[in-house]
């Protein structure tokens, strides 16, 4: 049998109801269980579970056809009772749900109706959501007879079963090759063990890795922004004038090489190259200082207090970032001034209640078009990141989006918005990480997977 080691900082397992959005936990679990598909980099869908599907023409019910023969680990058939279990189960309120696509799910999910009829499944939804398929291609299905034995037994249909689960090594064994995952949360020993041969596959290195020539770094677009977003219950963000400003006075092409050694791709928007409606030919906001200050004078805010507040880690480098930041700000004239806080669940629920400064630094990840729109921009939303921005013609783009059942048509919708937003410049936007692992010389011919998913 063959024997391919994988090092990642953590390997708990859990629930895979209640996983959040975590790659490492995705990335394990995304090997012993199955989606209805699988999202493709061109914001299309790949069968899985499901061998087709179809959505109607007021874009409010989705149909599926679930593949037949396909079996349990335990040999027992997939049903489309199984299917509708699954998607219940997820929206379920007694499933506690993590921070991340859990938990968000179950928002989507609720009031829908779903059913089965012979071989299909359909979810019908009170409003127009045309994007739900981004949401269902990360819920994984399971077999309800089986759901009973969690967290100890683990039963998918994915290529590989769960053998062993210790504190740091977790096992998974198909008929031809047993993966062993196995904890290191130190980056450089796990890149010295792909190095060295001990290890085949070394996932989430540091930025600082990606300009290595001692082994194959592969680099894996996500679709995680890092931005600073603008408080628009804060006087100062209410002026497109300053707001234009800070975008004008960062230098992002610097932050990407400086901060991240590269291994990042500076953004334009809130969309990374892997959403539906990102758009190429859309400029990022030049680095010009002089224009920066033009702008403040108009904006008469020459000298105006900016609070930056940033979370301790995650991303790993906001503090690096906030000082780089800062010292750009105060070239242009402004008055910056950083808040750090060391609890990033208080972080977290201080910008849900909107109790931060003029800026927050922040590393959004929904992979879902619709859903960075909507929740993070629509002024229709009023969930946790929701801070204040309004755009009549941003969210009429959006309510026609969701309503359109052909892909391409959203598409275009989506990048009329997406080139809005970037005029408009209601956040800072610097770049999207790139996912990057090591990988030895015994899978030459294996790469990650769509987000940097280590899926064999």
């Amino acid at each position: 049998m063959r024997t391919i080691r994988i090092l990642q900082e953590h390997v708990r397992i859990s629930d895979p109801h209640i996983t959040s959005d975590n790659a490492e936990r995705l990335s394990m679990l995304g090997n012993v269980f199955e989606p209805l598909m699988r999202a493709n980099e061109d914001g299309s869908f790949s069968a899985c579970l499901a061998d087709s599907w179809h959505l109607s023409e007021d874009a409010r019910t989705w149909s599926f056809s679930i593949m037949e023969g396909k079996r349990f680990h335990d040999g027992s058939p997939v049903t489309t009772g199984d299917v509708v279990f699954s998607l219940c189960r997820m929206r379920d309120e007694d499933i506690p749900g993590e921070l991340g696509t859990s938990g968000v799910i179950r928002g989507y999910l609720q009031g829908a109706t779903i059913k089965s009829n012979g071989h299909n499944v359909t979810i019908s939804t009170s409003v127009p959501m045309a994007d739900l398929a981004d949401l269902l291609s990360e819920i994984p299905i399971l077999s309800e007879a089986s759901v009973a034995a969690l967290p100890d037994a683990f039963i998918g249909t994915g290529g590989f079963k769960i053998s062993k689960v210790e504190d740091d090594q977790v096992v998974l064994e198909s008929s031809e090759t047993r993966l062993i995952w196995q904890a290191e949360p130190d980056p450089n020993v796990r890149f010295m063990a792909v190095q060295n041969g001990f290890a085949d596959v070394a996932a989430k290195l540091a930025t600082r890795h990606a300009q290595s020539n001692a082994v194959r770094i592969h680099r894996s677009a996500t679709t995680v922004c890092a931005t600073f977003m603008l408080n628009f219950d804060a006087k100062h963000a209410q002026n497109p004038y300053l707001r234009r400003a800070i975008n004008l006075a960062v230098d992002v092409d610097s932050l990407v090489q400086d901060v991240m050694f590269g291994a990042a791709d500076p953004l334009t928007g809130p969309l990374t190259q892997r959403h539906l409606g990102f758009d190429p030919a859309v400029p990022a906001w030049p680095f010009d200082p002089k224009a920066a200050q033009k702008e403040l004078v108009r904006g008469k805010c020459l000298g105006a207090d900016v609070v930056i507040d940033i979370p301790a880690i995650l991303p790993d480098e906001a503090p690096l970032l906030a000082e780089r930041v800062a010292a750009y700000l105060a070239a242009i004239g402004l008055n910056p001034s950083i808040r750090k806080d060391e609890d990033r669940p208080g972080y977290a629920m201080r910008v849900r209640n909107r109790e931060i400064g003029t800026m927050a630094c922040f590393d959004s990840s929904p992979g879902s078009t619709f859903r960075v729109f909507w929740e993070k921009f629509h002024s229709g939303f009023a969930g946790p990141w929701w801070l204040g921005y309004t755009n009549v013609a941003f969210d009429a783009l959006v309510d026609r989006a969701r309503s359109t059942s052909t892909l391409e048509a959203r598409r275009t919708l989506y990048r009329e918005a997406y080139a809005l937003l970037r005029n408009d410049a209601p956040w800072l936007f610097l770049y999207s990480p790139q996912r990057l692992s090591a990988i030895g010389p015994e899978l030459s011919d294996w790469s990650p997977s769509t987000g940097g998913l280590l899926l064999f």
